[in-house]
């Protein structure tokens, strides 16, 4: 069943680059019109240079910042302009080394992963009521089911969106407001962190085409590539001790 919309217009957070610009492309070619928020204006100029001022609206706001949110949607809606679905893909992938806990490395990182994801739901949750309905879509990562070396922060960020995204779609589902998560495995973006290529990874136009097909056919837990969903199944299975650091 096709997921229901009352609108035509999507916004998507961290759309400069990587699987966020893809999606402003697919959503775009689809004839929907894209709301594309992003920290750097040239970026987001670029996009639009591309796009088209006919399918793409790019809007400055750094989703870290709740006061940048909170004015960036007060205004879309004094322009009317009503998303009534949300790809809420702004990441930062940052790892940590073993040199000691950084408080402020983790409170960076949930800043935009959790945080810059919560504060869009937050103003937007009342409209939706209002308007009948639209969903969010979070973008969380296969990480976050397996505890890896490096990636406290970055996984604890991801987990907290899970369980907050499961929660909310259950207590708005009688309005009509559904909460979609999406977990990549390796994508071909500035955040894989890798010296050589993993096996089975994908291009961020292909995550992207995945993720628009999943999200509009009305899917709301999305895991890809196949190979790593895989081994994020075996990985949850194995003792803690597999994972530790020599």
């Amino acid at each position: 069943m096709y997921m229901a919309v009352s609108n035509k217009f999507c916004l998507v957070t961290g759309a400069s680059s990587g699987i966020g610009k893809n999606i402003a492309y697919e959503m775009a070619n689809r004839g929907w019109k894209v709301i594309a928020i992003a920290r750097r204006s040239d970026k987001l100029e670029e996009l639009a240079k591309h796009l088209g001022e006919d399918k793409l609206i790019p809007l400055v706001c750094d989703v870290s910042n709740f006061d940048q949110v909170k004015e960036a949607s007060a205004e879309l809606m004094n322009r009317e302009l009503y998303p009534s679905l949300f790809f809420l893909n702004a990441g930062d992938g940052d790892e940590e080394d073993d040199t000691g806990l950084d408080r402020e490395f983790h409170k960076r990182i949930f800043e935009v992963n959790y945080f810059g994801a919560i504060s869009w739901v937050s103003q937007w949750i009342p409209v939706l009521k209002e308007k009948g309905g639209g969903t969010f879509v979070g973008t969380s990562s296969l990480q976050s089911f397996v505890a890896m070396p490096g990636a406290t922060a970055y996984g604890s960020s991801k987990s907290a969106l899970n369980y907050s995204f499961r929660s909310l779609d259950a207590m708005y589902h009688k309005n009509n407001i559904r909460f979609a998560l999406v977990y990549p495995g390796p994508v071909d973006t500035a955040m894989l962190k890798t010296d050589t290529p993993l096996p089975g990874t994908w291009k961020p136009e292909k995550a992207a085409r995945y993720i628009v097909k999943k999200v509009l056919k009305g899917s709301t837990r999305i895991k890809f590539p196949p190979r790593w969903v895989l081994l994020t199944g075996i990985g949850k299975r194995l003792p803690d001790r597999v994972f530790r650091m020599k």
